[in-house]
């Protein structure tokens, strides 16, 4: 308004919404997804109602690894909220009113798919620590994933890479329909096709896998899958 020759001035304020996230928001619901992430592999833990000490040990490992970035204050109020989530998720678990319904529509609410599944990638770590693919366990992955609306050729990646590093015999320890991913809704075609496509796929990584108790573990899928291909013939 002081400059010589100036005419006109006007000030105009503009209100924008925005619908995509801040970068606070962002972080505040990366955060409250991991928590969820937590109570998740919780209940992965608890679903043979037993927690093993080793399940116990990976999630900590994950907290440890998750919150090592931040600087020291954020680490411990990361820490705080992840080991609250775990106290959380033992006691509902233990009272009988841990929901995973609950769990995992916030999730759908507040997070991204990557955050999905890092949960579920915890959760399957959970499920592999003690060596045994516990039949309550597997379906109870599967279940979260579905409920989170993810790629199931991703989540069947992951299941793969933890089944083939187990101590126990596969079939030991579930069925032969929960190891294999086959529905129990699939008609007698779709599970011969599903089956074709395991074969191939396990029959690839056999042929790639040195002597040793991975390569053990594919040959046990070839064979399970040549029990089912029988058994749905």
């Amino acid at each position: 308004p002081d400059e010589p020759g100036h005419l006109f001035a006007k000030t105009k304020t503009i209100n924008y919404h925005f619908d995509d996230k801040g970068y606070e928001e962002v972080a505040i619901a990366q955060e409250e997804a991991r928590s969820l992430a937590v109570k998740l592999a919780m209940a992965i833990a608890l679903a043979d109602d037993s927690l093993d000490d080793s399940e116990v040990t990976i999630i900590k490992d994950w907290i440890r690894r998750t919150t090592a970035p931040y600087p020291d204050e954020k680490q411990k109020a990361l820490n705080k909220l992840f080991n609250t989530s775990v106290k959380e998720a033992y006691a509902d678990a233990k009272s009988g009113s841990l929901t995973l319904s609950d769990i995992t529509e916030r999730m759908n609410e507040i997070g991204e798919e990557p955050q999905k599944l890092e949960a579920i990638e915890l959760c399957f770590d959970v499920m592999a620590a003690d060596g045994v693919a516990d039949e309550s366990e597997l379906q109870t992955i599967k279940n979260i994933a579905k409920a989170l609306e993810l790629d199931y050729d991703e989540i069947e990646r992951m299941r793969d890479k933890r089944l083939i590093k187990l101590d126990v015999a596969i079939e030991q320890q579930a069925s032969i329909e929960t190891i294999l991913g086959i529905e129990p809704d699939w008609s007698n075609d779709q599970t011969k096709k599903h089956l074709r496509d395991e074969f191939a796929k396990w029959n690839n990584r056999l042929n790639t896998l040195g002597e040793g108790e991975e390569r053990d573990n594919a040959q046990r899928m070839l064979d399970m899958i040549s029990e089912a291909r029988t058994k749905y013939a």
